[in-house]
This record gives C-alpha cells, sequence and structure tokens, in this order.
C-alpha cells in the first residue's frame, strides 16, 4: 500500500492538465501486472484522474515472427515478440499529440488472432499505465512520462513461473526449459543493452511480494 500510494503521488506531480504515460517494467513474473493492476484500482477508488491499462501481451508479433529464429532462441524472445511500431501508433503518439482515442491491443498471443478495435477516448484526465517486458527499449523508454522498474533475481523468476505458468506449459520441466534457453538470456540481453534500471524514474525490489523496497525513488523528491 505505501508503494501504491507512493506511485500515485508521484502521477500526481506529473500529470498536469496533459494525458500522461506510465511504464510498468521488469523481467518476467516481476509482479509488472499486479503493481499496474493495484494501482489503476486505487485510482478509481480514490476517482484521481481518468485511469486506463493496457498490457504489452496484447501488442505480440504473430507466431511466425516471433518464432523465425528459433523456438529457444534469446535474439528472437528480444527482437521479435512485440509489435513496437502498434505501440507508438496506437498508443503513445495518440497520448502524447492529444488524439481522441488509443487502441487498446492488436494481436492475442494465446488464441494468435487479430484483436478487434478496442477504441479507448483520450482526454486530459488520461493516465495510461501500460505493464509489459521490455519497456525501456530504445524505441519506447524517451516517451514514457514516469517509467517504474521492478527488479527481480533470475532465481526468483523461475520460482514464480513454477506457479504461475503450469497451465500455459504443461509441465515444470518446460517451464525451466523456456526460462533457461530462451526467456532470461532474452531479458539478459535487453538488461545489458538497454540498462532499463537507468532509464526508470523508480525503481522497486520485488523479489518479495510482501515486502517491496525502493532502490530508486522519483527524482522530483516525492
Amino acid at each position: 500500500m505505501k508503494i501504491i500510494n507512493y506511485i500515485l503521488d508521484v502521477i500526481q506531480s506529473v500529470k498536469g492538465k496533459k494525458p500522461i504515460l506510465v511504464a510498468f517494467d521488469g523481467i518476467d513474473t516481476s509482479g509488472k501486472t499486479t503493481l499496474a493492476d493495484k494501482v489503476y484500482e486505487m485510482m478509481v477508488k480514490k476517482k484521481l484522474f481518468a485511469p486506463v491499462r493496457i498490457s504489452i501481451d496484447k501488442f505480440h508479433n504473430p507466431r511466425e515472427v516471433r518464432l523465425r529464429r528459433g523456438e529457444l532462441s534469446p535474439e528472437g524472445f528480444f527482437y521479435d515478440s512485440f509489435n513496437y511500431r502498434c505501440v507508438i501508433d496506437h498508443v503513445i503518439l495518440p497520448v502524447k499529440n492529444k488524439h481522441e482515442y488509443i487502441i487498446g491491443g492488436v494481436f492475442d498471443y494465446l488464441t494468435e488472432k487479430k484483436l478487434l478495435e478496442n477504441k479507448i477516448r483520450v482526454t486530459d484526465e488520461t493516465v495510461v499505465l501500460f505493464d509489459g517486458i521490455f519497456m525501456n527499449r530504445d524505441e519506447l523508454y524517451k516517451y514514457w512520462d514516469i517509467s517504474i522498474f521492478l527488479e527481480i533475481s533470475y532465481q526468483t523468476a523461475i520460482k514464480r513461473a513454477l506457479s504461475r505458468d503450469l497451465k500455459l506449459f504443461g509441465t515444470e520441466e518446460e517451464i525451466i526449459r523456456k526460462y533457461q534457453n530462451r526467456y532470461l538470456p532474452g531479458e539478459s540481453i535487453y538488461l545489458e543493452t538497454c540498462k532499463p534500471k537507468e532509464r526508470s524514474g523508480i525503481v522497486i525490489d520485488n523479489n518479495d511480494y510482501n515486502n517491496p523496497k525502493f532502490i530508486r525513488k522519483w527524482n522530483g523528491g516525492i
């Protein structure tokens, strides 16, 4: 609750009379979606601005693009997973340029189908809470008004994945195979080349869901 209220204070300090973009970044299972959801719920409860929840998971590339370098390719995971042109064209630039609406997603990787166009109205009160991996890539990081990075160890990531992803992958062995060969090495490429912690205004140690700790607070002094 302390961290959620802190993030709300930062949002209020940055917001002004314009729509803004807030990124929740971190490697797989770091808690991005959970934290963004909690911030959204608290904003709704407090009637604070007009929050909108969007996830990078609705901007995947089709399977033939995602896996063109091979099923277990770390480079494929980092470079080919998401359609960043669509993220920029359908979410980021419409917010920055105060267009009439944004689009909440273009592709569902679970069904391998395009999504129906989901138009979300943009006003000066809009706060887009956007979670996902690789949010501070070179293509994206300069656009965020606030970027929050959740740090966890690779050991924590695998431990959480064994619980979270069992239905998706079927067995613990398959989860470990995917994480050790594709996901975590791909995220290492991201951490090494993009240095997302340095690009984020807030960094949180989230290895313990019940006891998250600030590594770096917002430089505005909130």
